[in-house]
C-alpha cells in the first residue's frame, strides 16, 4: 500500500520540466512588477533647480512667427505648437554634422525639424487633451507606410505658414537627481531582460500571444481580394 501511495507522489521527467518553466516564468513577471515599482517610486528621479543655469549646446524648433506672437490667438496657437513641436539638439549652432568621405570629413547640414502629427489612436483617445477649436485647426492626411505596406491616416496641423524655425540656446536650469541603489537595481533588471531576449516571452505571459496586443487587423495591400466575404452575383459589381 505504501508503494503505491509512493508512486502517486513521484514526478515525471515533464512535471519536473514544467514546473522549471513555470518557476522562470513567475520569476519574470516578478521581476517585471519590481521594474515597474522603481519607476514609479518619486524617490527614483527627482528633478531638482539648478543654482546657475548654464547653456548646452543649442536647439533647434518652432516657434510663433512674430505677426502671431502679436495676435489675440497667440496662447490659442502655442498650444497646439507645444503638442506637435519637434526639437533638435547640437552642439554647434550650424547644425552641421561631420561625413567621412574618402579621406577627407566633409560638412553636411542636418535636416530640418518637421511638425509633428498625430495618430488615430492617440486622437481619439484624447491624449493631447486639445480642444475643440483646437482640434479643428487639423486636418486628416493619408501616408503610405513603406515597412508595413499600407496606407495609414495622421492628423496634420492645416496652418504650418503660422510658424518657423529659430536656433535658440539650450539652456539647462534643472537636474534629475535619483537613488543610486534604486537605479542600480533597475539596471541590474533590464540587463537581464535585453541580454537574454526576455521581452517576447514576457508579452506572450501578459498578453496570451506573441502578436495579440499589436495583432494587425488589415491586410497587405497585395493580398486583398475584392470579391472576398461577397456573394456570386456580387462579384460584377466589384
Amino acid at each position: 500500500m505504501d508503494t503505491q501511495l509512493l508512486s502517486y507522489r513521484l514526478k515525471s521527467a515533464r512535471r519536473k520540466r514544467r514546473l522549471v518553466k513555470e518557476d522562470r516564468d513567475k520569476q519574470l513577471l516578478k521581476l517585471d512588477r519590481e521594474r515597474q515599482r522603481i519607476k514609479s517610486n518619486p524617490d527614483y528621479k527627482t528633478t531638482v533647480p539648478l543654482d546657475e543655469a548654464y547653456q548646452k549646446g543649442w536647439k533647434r524648433l518652432f516657434v510663433l512667427k512674430r505677426e502671431v506672437q502679436q495676435s489675440d490667438k497667440a496662447a490659442f496657437y502655442q498650444g497646439i505648437l507645444d503638442t506637435i513641436n519637434t526639437v533638435q539638439y547640437h552642439y554647434d549652432r550650424s547644425f552641421k554634422k561631420p561625413r567621412r568621405m574618402r579621406r577627407w570629413n566633409k560638412y553636411y547640414h542636418k535636416d530640418l525639424p518637421r511638425l509633428g502629427s498625430i495618430d488615430q489612436w492617440h486622437w481619439h483617445t484624447g491624449k493631447h487633451k486639445l480642444s475643440e477649436e483646437q482640434s479643428a485647426c487639423f486636418k486628416l492626411v493619408e501616408f503610405w507606410d513603406q515597412s508595413n505596406y499600407r496606407w495609414i491616416y495622421r492628423y496634420e496641423f492645416a496652418q504650418p505658414d503660422l510658424f518657423e524655425i529659430a536656433v535658440l540656446p539650450h539652456i539647462v536650469d534643472t537636474i534629475k537627481v535619483g537613488d543610486a541603489l534604486l537605479e542600480q537595481r533597475l539596471t541590474w533588471i533590464n540587463d537581464q531582460f535585453y541580454k537574454n531576449y526576455l521581452h517576447c516571452r514576457l508579452t506572450k505571459l501578459q498578453n496570451g500571444g506573441y502578436n495579440n496586443r499589436w495583432k494587425k487587423s488589415w491586410e497587405k495591400l497585395k493580398y486583398v481580394n475584392p470579391l472576398k466575404n461577397k456573394a456570386k452575383w456580387d462579384w460584377f459589381e466589384a
